[in-house]
């Protein structure tokens, strides 16, 4: 299946005591679904996946995977702090049925070029016939994919086909697709950046905004296929004003109260990450509100 247009970065749910909320997570992947999306991107940034257990994220894969059906794409964020640790979640997406692995970098520890080569070869060929995404994610990572390095991990070892890139650098990404050419597939991973990726040759969006509200997301993408640049343009300016407002407050939490706000109860949160506050909750609904939403 190919990976393209309007990929939610999904959250991950939890019951009360802590632990992951599966059949909210069904639930969530048909919500999503129904909401237009082109594919799943489980256990990423938004998933809190460097965050959760090993046996967890393999869990979550398998779930995510099971529930879409074959419906839309699935690629699965392997990428850990080990390469040992990053290859075996890697071929556990692969042995799921997920369509592509997506791998950020080794973080914490800064790594120089040789390293984070040596690191993504051994990765893409432990699963040679598995489509592998780089995902580059700097502010998080700590180490960041140079373009030319993309360029000889994707020389060397074809399975490597994309790269989703979350630098919020629209440099970077036109260069990243400048480098690699038509056949190697670019995903922006910055909501503000939709259209821009999509008229600079870019495939989608691996969005965190459509995690809760897909439809404005689906439309931009829609009307960029269908030719309406207006359109497509009016549709991003929302899709901004929509991110400002679920970005007031703690990191990922608001998106958990706006899902709770449309039914989906997502408000129970993993420490050191913390709920909104009764002051923070209102803020979120008073500009949810002003946007007509939800």
């Amino acid at each position: 299946m190919a990976l393209k247009g309007i990929i939610p970065a999904m959250i991950t749910p939890y019951e009360k005591n802590g632990r992951v909320d599966w059949g909210l997570l069904r639930t969530y992947v048909d919500f999503l679904i129904d909401g237009g999306v082109d594919g799943l991107f489980p256990a990423g940034t938004n998933g809190e996946g460097p965050a959760l257990d090993p046996e967890e994220r393999k869990k979550i894969a398998e779930v995510v995977v099971g529930q879409a059906k074959k419906r839309v794409s699935v690629i699965v964020q392997t990428g850990d702090i080990t390469t040992e640790r990053t290859i075996e979640l890697t071929r556990h997406a692969r042995d799921a049925g997920a369509d592509a692995a997506a791998v950020l970098p080794p973080f914490y520890f800064p790594h120089d070029e040789q390293a984070l080569e040596i690191h993504f070869r051994a990765v893409a060929e432990a699963v040679p016939e598995f489509p592998v995404f780089l995902y580059n994610i700097p502010g998080n990572a700590k180490n960041d994919l140079k373009p030319r390095l993309v360029k000889r991990l994707a020389d060397a070892c074809p399975n490597i086909c994309g790269l989703k890139d979350s630098s919020k650098d629209m440099t970077r990404l036109e260069d990243y697709i400048d480098a690699l050419g038509p056949g190697f597939t670019v995903i922006v991973g910055t909501d503000t950046l939709i259209l821009p990726a999509l008229v600079m040759g870019g495939a989608g969006v691996v969005s965190a905004v459509a995690n809760v509200f897909p439809g404005p997301c689906v439309e931009i993408y829609r009307a960029y296929l269908a030719g309406n640049l207006d359109l497509a343009r009016e549709k991003q300016y929302f899709v901004n004003r929509l991110r400002s407002a679920l970005k007031d407050g703690p990191y990922i939490t608001p998106h958990r109260h706006a899902l709770a706000m449309r039914g989906l109860p997502f408000t129970t949160v993993r420490p050191p990450f913390r709920p909104l506050t009764p002051k923070e909750e209102e803020q979120l609904s008073k500009s949810l509100r002003a946007l007509g939403l939800p």
